[in-house]
C-alpha cells in the first residue's frame, strides 16, 4: 500500500513540475516578445520590430504601459481598437501578365519575350519574397544592322568586296532574320594636325600621294539611314568615296558615339537588336589624343551631325574615353562586332576584355572577303546571351537571381547570364527580392525595373511597397490636435523633435556637443550597475543614445541578435523569429539561438520510415548527424538520413525504383508519388555535370533490347517539411547478356591461361640457355687457368723449342 503510494506521489510531481516548467517556459517566451516590442519609441519602428507588434496612436493616452505593444496590453490600459496602429497586410499584385509571344508578319507591337511584365508586392523589414518569371527569345525579332567602315586609303579594296556581296548579303540575313535594315556610315581621322597635312592641296586631297582623288579627311559622316532595301545600301555603298590621314589610327570611337547619340538621324528603332559592324585595319584614338591637335573639350556624348551626315564638332571635342563608350553601349542597348584584320586584332582584344558585354571580335581578311560569315558569327554569339539586370541599387531592396538557363528539369543555381540559349528555349528565372532594415521609418514605394541587358525593351517592372511607416496622418487623427513644442511636430499621437533636435522637449541640437549633465544621466540606465552612458557602447546626444553597430536598446544594452547561417537574415528572418535585446524570440515551429531549426523531427525521418535518422543517428536542426562508428566496427551510415553505409543495402534506392523504372518507360511524368513522397525524376544522361557530395548514388540493372543496362542514378532528400526527393539519372552503361558474358569470360580465361603457359615455357627454357652459356665460359676459363697454373708450379720444365737470332750486323744473302 505505501508502495502505491509513493509510485502515485511520484508521478504527480513529476506531471505538476513538467507543467511548472512548461507554464515557465510560456511566461519567458512572452515576456520576451513584449521585450520586443516595448523598446521602441516610434509608430514604424514599432510596427516593424515584430508581427505582434502595435502602437497606440491616441494623443490622449497616459497609461504607464508603452504605447507599442500587443494588442492585449493596449486594449487593457485603454487605448481604443480605433486608435491602434497594426502592421499592413502583405501585398501581390499581378498587375500585367501577357503570355510569351513571338514576332508577327509586318509588325512587332504583340512581341512579349518575358511573363509576367508588371508586379506589385509588399516588403518588411528582414523580409526575402520570391518572383517567378520567364524569358523565352523570340522568333524573327528585329534586327538593326548599321555598317560602320573605315573608308581611309589602306581599306579601299574592302569596300569593292562588301560592294560585290550584293546578292550574298539579303540571303544572309534572311536566315538570320525576317526583319532587318541596313545602314551604312564611315570614318577616318579628326581633320586637324597632326592628323592630316595643313597643305592646302592635301587638305583637299589627301591622295595626292598616291597620285588619285578622294575626298578630303573627316571624322565620321552618316551615308544611309537603316532601310530594308538592300540595293540602295549597296548603291551607297559603291558610290562612297575614300579618304586618307597621316597616321595609323583613326576615329573609331567618334563613329561610335555619333552613330548611337543620333538615333533619328541613323532611324534605330525603339524595339530592335542594334548592332554596328565596325571594320578597319587601323588602331583607335581614345580620350586625350584629341588635346595634340586642340580638340581639348571633354567629348559631350550627344549628337553634332551637319545637314550633309558629316560630325561636324570633330575639331573641337576630344575622343571619347572607353568608359563613357561603355555608359553609351549600355544606354542604347547597342552591341558591336569589331571586324579588324589581323595586325589590329590583339588592339582589339584588349578594348573587348573592357566591353565584353556589348562587343565580339573577329578577324578580317584584308580584302574583307570573309565579312558575311562574321556577321553570321558576331550575330549567334550575341544572341546566345541571355544577361538580366536591374536598376535596384538606387533603394534599399536588393535582387538575387536564380535560373536554369532553360535546361529542362535543371536545378536552379544564382546567376544572372545565360549562354547557349536558343530560340525557342525557355529560360526559368527566380528574383528573390528582399528588404534588410528599414532606411527611414516612414512608408516609401521603389520601383525595380528588371529587364535583357541586351535589348532592354522587354522588362518586369516591380513595385514594391516597403511596410516601414504607419497610416497616422490619415482620417484617424485629423481632428485631433495635439500641442508639441518647438522644434517638434505630431506623429501618431506623440511629439517627435524635427531633425537635428533632441531632448523631452526638443530644445537640444544634436550638433551640440556640450551636453548637460541631467541629458547625461537619461543615457544611463536606472539601477544599472554600469555608470557609462550608453552602456559604453554608443555616444549621448541630447539625451538620447547613438548606439555603435551591433548595439540596440534605449541605453545600448543589447547585443545584435543571431544571424540564421542558412538565409543570412537576424533570427531566421520574418516568419521565424524577431530579436528582443539580443535575444531571439522565435515563432511557432521554429527554435535554436536563431530561430532556424525546425521544432520537429520529422524533416530526420525516412520515407517509408518511422526513425529518427535510421536509428543510426540524432537530429540536430533539422537535419541529420549520423553516429561515428564504434572502434571494433568499420561501418560507417552516411546519407540525409543516416540510412546507407559502405556494405549495406540502401532501403531508399529501393524506394526509389519504381519511379525510375516509370521514368524510363515513359509511363509517368517527371514527378512520381509513392505514399506520402513526392520523387522528381530527371535525366541527365550526357550532361558533365559533378554529383553533390550530399547526393546519394543507387544503380538499376535492366535488360533493354537484348542487352544488360545499368543505370546509374543519384538522388537527394528534400529538407522540408513536405517530404520531397530528387532522382537524377546520371549515367547509362549496356553490355551483352550474362550466358554471353561467361562465354566470352571463358575464352578470355582460357587465352590467359594458354598465354601464361607459353610465357612460363619460353622462360624457363630461357633460363636455362642463359645458365648452359654461363657454365660453359667458366669451364673454359677453369683450363686456362689450370695450363697456366701448371707451367707457372713446375721449375724442372724446358720447353722442346729452341729458337735463334742472327747478329743485326750479321752479313746476310739478298734472298734471306
Amino acid at each position: 500500500m505505501f508502495g502505491k503510494f509513493v509510485v502515485f506521489t511520484s508521478l504527480y510531481l513529476c506531471a505538476f513540475f513538467m507543467i511548472i516548467g512548461y507554464v515557465a517556459g510560456q511566461v519567458d517566451q512572452q515576456m520576451l516578445n513584449k521585450l520586443v516590442c516595448i523598446e521602441h519609441e516610434e509608430c514604424g519602428a514599432c510596427l516593424s520590430a515584430a508581427s505582434h507588434c502595435r502602437w497606440c496612436a491616441d494623443p490622449y493616452y497616459r497609461s504607464a504601459i508603452p504605447r507599442c505593444n500587443d494588442d492585449e496590453s493596449l486594449v487593457a490600459a485603454g487605448c481604443s481598437q480605433g486608435m491602434i496602429q497594426r502592421p499592413e497586410k502583405p501585398v501581390w499584385e499581378v498587375a500585367e501578365n501577357r503570355s510569351l509571344q513571338d514576332v508577327e508578319v509586318d509588325s512587332d507591337e504583340a512581341v512579349v519575350q518575358i511573363q509576367p511584365q508588371r508586379i506589385r508586392l509588399s516588403l518588411k523589414p528582414r523580409e526575402t519574397r520570391v518572383i517567378k518569371f520567364t524569358y523565352r527569345p523570340a522568333k524573327n525579332y528585329p534586327l538593326d544592322l548599321y555598317y560602320l567602315m573605315d573608308l581611309t586609303w589602306s581599306m579601299k579594296d574592302d569596300k569593292e568586296t562588301l560592294v560585290s556581296l550584293r546578292d550574298d548579303l539579303p540571303a544572309l540575313l534572311k536566315n538570320l532574320t525576317d526583319n532587318f535594315r541596313l545602314g551604312f556610315g564611315s570614318f577616318a581621322d579628326k581633320p586637324i594636325m597632326p592628323y592630316i597635312s595643313v597643305d592646302e592641296r592635301r587638305r583637299a586631297n589627301p591622295c595626292t600621294v598616291e597620285e588619285q582623288a578622294c575626298e578630303a579627311t573627316y571624322s565620321y559622316k552618316h551615308h544611309l539611314s537603316l532601310t530594308n532595301k538592300v540595293n540602295e545600301f549597296i548603291e551607297v555603298v559603291n558610290s562612297s568615296s575614300i579618304t586618307a590621314n597621316l597616321d595609323n589610327a583613326e576615329a573609331q570611337l567618334d563613329a561610335l558615339v555619333q552613330v548611337m547619340t543620333c538615333d533619328k538621324e541613323i532611324g534605330w528603332s525603339h524595339r530592335s537588336r542594334k548592332i554596328v559592324i565596325l571594320s578597319s585595319d587601323g588602331l583607335m584614338h581614345t580620350a586625350g589624343d584629341g588635346k595634340l591637335g586642340g580638340a581639348s573639350i571633354r567629348n559631350d556624348e550627344t549628337c553634332h551631325l551637319d545637314e550633309n551626315g558629316y560630325y561636324s564638332e570633330a575639331g573641337i571635342y576630344d575622343y571619347p574615353s572607353v568608359a563613357q563608350v561603355y555608359r553609351l553601349l549600355d544606354k542604347y542597348k547597342v552591341n558591336v562586332i569589331f571586324a579588324v584584320t589581323e595586325s589590329v586584332k590583339s588592339h582589339y582584344d584588349s578594348l573587348h576584355r573592357l566591353l565584353s558585354d556589348f562587343t565580339y571580335v573577329a578577324k578580317l581578311e584584308s580584302d574583307s572577303s570573309n565579312i558575311l560569315k562574321l556577321v553570321k558569327m558576331g550575330y549567334q554569339d550575341i544572341v546566345s546571351v541571355v544577361d538580366f539586370e536591374d536598376d535596384s541599387v538606387s533603394g534599399p531592396v536588393k535582387v538575387k537571381y536564380f535560373t536554369d538557363c532553360g535546361v529542362k528539369g535543371g536545378p536552379l543555381v544564382e546567376a544572372q547570364r545565360c549562354t547557349g540559349v536558343e530560340y525557342g528555349m525557355t529560360l526559368n528565372y527566380e528574383a528573390h527580392v528582399s528588404l534588410d532594415s528599414c532606411p527611414e521609418y516612414k512608408k516609401l514605394t521603389q520601383t525595380i525595373k528588371i529587364s535583357e541587358s541586351q535589348l532592354g525593351q522587354d522588362s518586369l517592372i516591380v513595385d514594391v511597397d516597403i511596410q516601414c511607416g504607419c497610416r497616422c496622418e490619415g482620417d484617424l487623427l485629423r481632428e485631433i490636435s495635439l500641442t508639441c513644442p518647438p522644434n517638434s511636430h505630431s506623429v501618431c499621437g506623440v511629439c517627435q523633435c524635427n531633425k537635428g533636435w533632441s531632448g523631452p522637449q526638443c530644445d537640444c541640437s544634436i550638433e551640440d556637443e556640450a551636453a548637460s549633465a541631467n541629458l547625461q544621466a537619461q543615457c544611463r540606465a536606472p539601477n544599472s550597475t554600469n555608470y557609462l552612458a550608453c552602456s559604453g557602447f554608443g555616444d549621448c546626444l541630447c539625451g538620447k543614445c547613438q548606439c555603435d553597430n551591433g548595439f540596440s536598446g534605449r541605453y545600448c544594452q543589447c547585443k545584435a541578435c543571431e544571424i540564421s547561417s542558412e538565409n543570412g537574415k537576424e533570427c531566421g528572418g520574418v516568419g521565424r523569429g524577431v530579436c528582443g535585446c539580443g535575444e531571439c524570440a522565435c515563432a511557432a515551429g521554429w527554435r535554436g539561438a536563431a530561430c532556424d531549426c525546425p521544432d520537429t523531427d520529422i524533416t530526420c525521418v525516412a520515407p517509408g520510415t518511422d526513425d529518427v535518422c535510421s536509428g543510426h543517428g540524432e537530429c540536430h536542426c533539422g537535419r541529420c548527424q549520423c553516429f561515428s562508428p564504434d572502434q571494433d566496427s568499420d561501418t560507417k551510415f552516411i546519407g540525409a538520413f543516416c540510412e546507407t553505409c559502405a556494405n549495406c543495402v540502401n532501403p531508399l534506392c529501393a524506394n526509389a525504383e519504381p519511379c525510375v523504372l516509370c521514368h524510363l518507360s515513359n509511363n509517368c511524368t517527371d514527378t512520381c508519388h509513392i505514399g506520402n513522397v513526392n520523387y522528381t525524376v530527371i535525366q541527365r544522361l550526357h550532361n558533365a555535370e559533378i554529383a553533390d557530395v550530399d547526393d546519394i548514388a543507387c544503380i538499376l540493372r535492366l535488360e533493354e533490347d537484348g542487352l544488360e543496362c545499368e543505370y546509374r542514378y543519384t538522388y537527394t532528400a528534400g529538407i522540408n517539411m513536405v517530404m520531397a526527393m530528387e532522382i537524377i539519372i546520371r549515367s547509362k552503361e549496356c553490355s551483352q547478356p550474362t550466358s554471353a558474358q561467361i562465354m566470352i569470360s571463358g575464352f578470355i580465361i582460357m587465352a590467359c591461361v594458354i598465354g601464361m603457359g607459353v610465357v612460363v615455357i619460353m622462360g624457363v627454357k630461357i633460363a636455362q640457355i642463359v645458365s648452359d652459356r654461363r657454365a660453359y665460359a667458366k669451364f673454359l676459363l677453369e683450363a686456362q687457368e689450370s695450363r697456366k697454373n701448371m707451367q707457372e708450379l713446375n721449375p724442372l720444365y724446358i720447353s722442346p723449342i729452341s729458337e735463334f737470332r742472327l747478329p743485326e750486323a750479321y752479313p746476310r744473302d739478298k734472298s734471306d
